[in-house]
């Protein structure tokens, strides 16, 4: 007689493999490389499903949402993730623009928010799940009160076809996800709306000429000219550093009488946030941070320092000083 299932040979691989181990299959993971290319996925779904005509069009925005074990065991490569998910949507743009007359993004900056939860739109979310949502533009709701609107017009992968589809979305859903700050990222972009061509990410400078700065020539039109944009507000503006030191802080009326403050309206920068000044030994800048807030030069995070003992860390001629995760300045040394 044929044994069966419930035989010897089903016992004896019992034992091997237990029963709870065999229906379940291994949990699958979060990595890293799977957030990147769910971003990816969703970015290259924008372009084919927003452009019109002779007109490229893209999602700017996006909610990225994990299990809260997932959100703290990957926080830590949240920075690497976005630098190379903006690589990546900047090379998808160079390869399509040909098949288009004109860019035409309806943001001016590519918007990340992580947020972690366990349940999302009435799913539970597990550890091996990760839930990207797009849209055009405008900050979808976080922690803030959910907006007098009853639905949202998002992209996002639906569990049933497993394929990116525009979908309303009840604002109320996000009210189960914590949007921490720290999970913020701005990445502020410009292309030539012409798409003949796209303005490439700048560049940070090698060792070789970070560590060979070049002589002050002209300081009568200014040390250095910043360009900064806040991404709540949508706004940005431009400063001239004409002073050897300034205090970078948040504009308030008790700081309007400071001739060497760059104010920026912003409730993301700290009071004071940083100072940045030029060395005369060196014929280079430095930047300091005050705020417990991040501060970062060129991804990089600079250690807070307390105002009375400040540490100093170079500041190349080149930069991009992101502040909280929320404000872009754009640094550069005027020649």
């Amino acid at each position: 007689m044929a044994d069966q299932p419930s035989g010897w040979l089903g016992k004896l691989g019992s034992l091997l493999v237990p029963s709870s181990q065999a229906q379940n299959p291994p949990k699958t993971t979060v990595s890293n490389t799977r957030i990147l290319n769910e971003l990816v996925a969703s970015f290259e779904d924008s372009i084919q499903r927003e452009s019109v005509g002779s007109s490229l069009l893209f999602n700017a925005h996006f909610l990225i949402i994990l299990h809260p074990e997932t959100y703290e065991e990957r926080q830590n490569a949240f920075p690497v993730i976005v630098n190379e998910a903006v690589n990546a949507f900047t090379a998808i743009i160079q390869a399509q623009k040909s098949h288009y007359e004109r860019i035409a993004p309806v943001a001016a900056s590519w918007f990340f928010k992580f947020g972690g939860g366990r349940e999302f739109g009435g799913e539970a979310i597990t550890p091996g799940d990760l839930k990207v949502v797009g849209a055009l533009t405008g900050i979808l709701p976080g922690n803030s009160p959910a907006p007098s609107v009853d639905s949202l017009r998002v992209t996002r992968r639906v569990k049933q076809t497993n394929r990116y589809e525009k979908v309303d979305i009840d604002p109320h859903t996000f009210q189960h996800i914590d949007f921490r700050e720290p999970g913020a990222f701005v990445v502020k972009f410009s292309f030539d709306t012409t798409a003949k061509t796209a303005r490439q990410p700048p560049t940070v400078p090698d060792n070789a000429t970070r560590n060979a700065p070049a002589p002050l020539r002209n300081p009568g039109s200014g040390l250095a000219r910043i360009e900064y944009y806040m991404a709540e507000l949508n706004k940005e503006d431009v400063y001239t550093m004409r002073d050897r030191e300034i205090v970078v802080a948040r504009k308030e009326t008790d700081n309007q009488h400071f001739p060497n403050y760059l104010l920026v309206e912003s409730a993301y920068v700290s009071n004071p946030h940083a100072r940045i000044r030029f060395n005369d030994d060196t014929q280079s800048f430095q930047i300091t941070s005050f705020s417990r807030n991040e501060t970062r030069v060129n991804e990089q995070l600079i250690p807070r320092s307390e105002p009375a003992s400040p540490q100093w860390f170079n500041l190349p001629d080149k930069a991009q000083i992101l502040l909280n995760s929320m404000v872009t300045l754009h640094f550069q040394r005027i020649p």
